[in-house]
């Protein structure tokens, strides 16, 4: 029985990547955690690969691997240096991780996601929208503290993100507002989210 992703989301990127000509080769910026979103792609048949800079995010996925039998190909590496060839990948995406770094950084990973990626290639990638209300400062030890010299999220203004995909062809953008609940609390967060082929 296939195993239900919580990254709702990635059902539609996964649905357009299915529909793409291209070969099922897929990467996933910031691939760590207990739950990692790339079983979905591995589920449907694609070969995967993720990095992840956060060690304790890369040890609780290599634990669900081996609990559930999946050989996702997740390995230490940071998206602002993808040590992957240009062109290599039919398909790449960031969720819910891109938002940790700062601008600057951000436009760094981009430009890297979009060197990896084939002509044609699909992207999926989210954005903290400046509506989200969680305006909080980063505890010091939080890994994006140190590893990414980061203090809080990354907000980008409806349009702002824009800029990072040239010579995309936006597909799909759109704003969504979320309440979840999370340890008990309600959690709201606002999203800007883009779905684009490569040209």
């Amino acid at each position: 029985m296939n195993k239900i992703t919580w990254a709702t989301p990635l059902y539609e990127f996964l649905r357009q990547c299915n529909a793409s000509p291209l070969n099922k080769i897929v990467l996933d910026c910031g691939a760590g955690g207990n739950l990692p979103p790339l079983s979905l792609f591995y589920q449907n048949g694609y070969k995967t690969c993720g990095i992840e800079i956060a060690q304790p995010a890369l040890d609780e996925s290599a634990i669900f691997c081996r609990e559930n039998d999946m050989l996702l190909n997740i390995f230490r590496g940071d998206m602002r240096a993808i040590p992957f060839e240009d062109q290599f990948f039919s398909f790449a995406y960031s969720f819910n991780a891109i938002m940790f770094m700062t601008k600057p950084d951000i436009a760094i990973a981009m430009a890297e996601i979009k060197r990896v990626l084939k002509p044609g290639g699909l992207v999926y990638v989210n954005f903290e929208s400046v509506d989200d209300p969680d305006d909080s400062v980063f505890c010091e030890t939080a890994p994006a503290v140190d590893l990414l010299k980061s203090t809080r999220f990354a907000k980008h203004e409806d349009n702002e993100a824009d800029e990072y995909f040239e010579n995309f062809v936006i597909l799909r953008k759109q704003k969504s507002w979320l309440e979840k609940l999370f340890n008990e609390n309600i959690l709201e967060q606002v999203n800007i989210e883009y779905i684009a082929r490569k040209i």
